[in-house]
């Protein structure tokens, strides 16, 4: 797996980075403390999991976000900040992000945190959540919920990159479909699952465990 980190705080950088080796030494881990970089890196390389500072020198997180996906990139990411309320949160969840970790957060939450996003899945701070947090031991659900039984394969397809944060007119390029396609396989995933958008669709996989890759 290939991680991109962006923060401009080299302290937290470093110790993320290091708690990241520690966690799974195999990850291939990029750094970077300004957004102007981090778009290159995105379009020289691919990357699975982008963790995002979200106030940046630079670049708030609303304009990172979105030069990241102008750069192309496919990868889920994540928010780490210092400022956690539930307004932000929605926000950031709002403009793709598939997570949100506080840089507040003990060591131990935060490494709770970190396997949970690196097995796949969607971690929101339980205040956001109104729900005890899912065991980041357990096993996930892979797609064996019932509510999404009678989804296509190319249903479920889109409905993975979107959780991941991606874009309409991204989702329709990595799949080859068109974006009116893209619209009308989202309505039948948010209608399967019961909810009316991505975000309540973010959220839900948040409370329940499920992987997104």
């Amino acid at each position: 797996m290939n991680v991109l980190m962006i923060d401009d705080h080299v302290m937290f950088l470093q110790g993320m980075k290091n708690l990241l080796s520690v966690l799974v030494p195999e990850l291939r881990v990029e750094t970077t403390g300004e957004m102007t970089n981090a778009a290159k890196l995105v379009e020289l390389a691919e990357f699975d999991l982008v963790l995002l500072d979200w106030h940046l020198a630079d670049c708030d997180g609303e304009e990172s976000i979105r030069r990241l996906r102008d750069a192309g990139c496919m990868a889920r990411i994540v928010v780490l900040s210092g400022e956690t309320n539930a307004t932000l949160i929605r926000n950031s969840v709002d403009l793709g992000a598939a997570g949100f970790i506080p840089k507040k957060y003990s060591s131990e939450m935060m490494v709770a945190a970190l396997r949970h996003v690196l097995a796949g899945r969607i971690f929101l701070p339980l205040e956001t959540l109104n729900a005890a947090p899912p065991d980041v031991e357990a096993q996930p659900n892979t797609g064996n919920d019932p509510r999404l039984a009678g989804l296509t394969a190319r249903q479920m397809d889109v409905y993975r990159a979107a959780a991941r944060g991606l874009p309409n007119k991204l989702i329709a390029r990595q799949l080859n479909i068109a974006e009116s396609t893209v619209k009308a396989h989202l309505t039948a995933v948010y209608t399967a699952l019961g909810v009316r958008n991505r975000t309540e669709a973010a959220y839900q996989a948040s409370r329940e465990g499920i992987r997104i890759d």
